[in-house]
């Protein structure tokens, strides 16, 4: 073969290896793609929603891994069927991480091998309806409430850099007629505050008393009713969105104390050994409108739950209850559970608890009347 013709295929094998390097670093990150779904369109990813992600490779295997904030909270290696590599209900995983670091809504980084993405998960235990936007909605139980002088409810939303809140408050004038007030207060606010009915009042010049307010943020309301209920235990819960929801729930309470021990016989003695005692309260609540017993549910559901004591949080179990709703329109529906401190101890506390201790203290220093007989 001439010299010329040796040459040109040498500078052609040249070119062929060099097109095939080329190819290779090309599509070497194309080797794995994720097959497309409607999670990875979503602006917001309702873990409820997630229940699968998976992708196109041509590895025998791939790493999996979700990181938020740095953390990789999980990683897997999955080994691929028929060239596809699919990661089961990672909706799950997403919220066993957001309760334990009390998260809302954040990025999460999902990786198969080479290919990755970012989803903005909001953690979401119900299935919601198709059309349901979180962007335009309140992040709480219920937006209809009934609250008290000197409670604190919660307003809770998809953080928009929107840090004021238009405030209507309706009650009576000077002259005892129906009048209105609306101000705007501004708070730092960062997915979710609290606000106190006190303050509100407060701000609400003109008007001689408030019947009800209204909470208005970046479109979406809260409507708050005040009541001067005499009898009421203050929750705090984590929701369905996993926001720490405050609520005010009128009732009566029944607190039942029982003491286990076991006896014995000791020089001729009996003694009494590993001794416990539990103390249980069994709450009945009052007339519960549609919107408050949502709030009741997810209160019963929720996988924290508080109570507030003297102004202070004790973590609590709910270990018993009966949630019947009633769609007549003659009755409304009454909640019934039972509860108990998390820890092994009786609680004691230093002022009287609505609800719990009875309402009515003065019965040796009241006047006599036909109720003490």
């Amino acid at each position: 073969m001439p010299p010329l013709q040796r040459g040109g295929y040498f500078i052609l094998l040249v070119v062929i290896v060099f097109l095939d390097v080329l190819f290779y670093l090309y599509f070497w990150d194309m080797a794995t793609s994720f097959i497309q779904s409607e999670i990875l369109t979503k602006e917001y990813v309702l873990t409820s929603e997630a229940r699968s992600i998976s992708a196109f490779t041509e590895d025998p295997k791939l790493s999996v891994s979700l990181t938020c904030s740095g953390v990789t909270f999980f990683s897997v290696e999955l080994y691929s069927a028929q060239g596809v590599v699919e990661l089961f209900d990672p909706g799950a995983l997403v919220e066993d991480f957001f309760i334990a670091n009390r998260l809302i809504c954040e990025d999460v980084t999902v990786k198969f091998g080479s290919a990755s993405t970012v989803l903005k998960f909001l953690y979401c235990e119900n299935v919601m309806p198709p059309d349901f936007d979180p962007t335009k909605v309140l992040l709480l139980s219920s937006t209809v409430r009934r609250v008290r002088m000197d409670s604190k409810f919660t307003v809770a939303a998809i953080d928009d850099n929107v840090n004021q809140f238009v405030i209507k408050a309706v009650g009576h004038d000077s002259n005892g007629k129906i009048a209105s007030v609306q101000f705007i207060q501004s708070l730092i606010f960062i997915t979710y505050t609290d606000l106190s009915v006190s303050l509100i009042v407060s701000k609400a010049t003109g008007l001689k008393d408030v019947m009800y307010f209204s909470v208005e943020h970046a479109g979406r309301q809260l409507m708050c009713y005040i009541t001067p209920a005499a009898s009421f235990i203050s929750f705090q819960f984590r929701n369905i969105y996993n926001v720490p929801e405050l609520i005010d729930v009128e009732g009566v309470v029944v607190t039942k104390s029982e003491t286990s021990r076991s006896s014995a016989i000791c020089s001729g003695d009996i003694v009494q050994y590993d001794r416990k005692t539990d103390r249980t309260y069994q709450f009945t609540s009052g007339p519960l409108t549609p919107e408050e017993v949502e709030s009741m549910q997810q209160l019963i559901s929720s996988h924290s739950v508080q109570i507030s004591v003297d102004g202070v949080l004790h973590d609590i179990i709910i270990d018993d209850h009966t949630c019947e709703a009633s769609t007549e329109d003659d009755s409304l529906s009454v909640i019934k559970f039972s509860w108990r401190f998390k820890g092994r101890r009786p609680v004691q506390f230093n002022s009287a608890f609505f609800g719990i201790l009875p309402s009515r203290r003065d019965i040796f220093s009241d006047e006599y009347s036909p109720e003490y007989e």
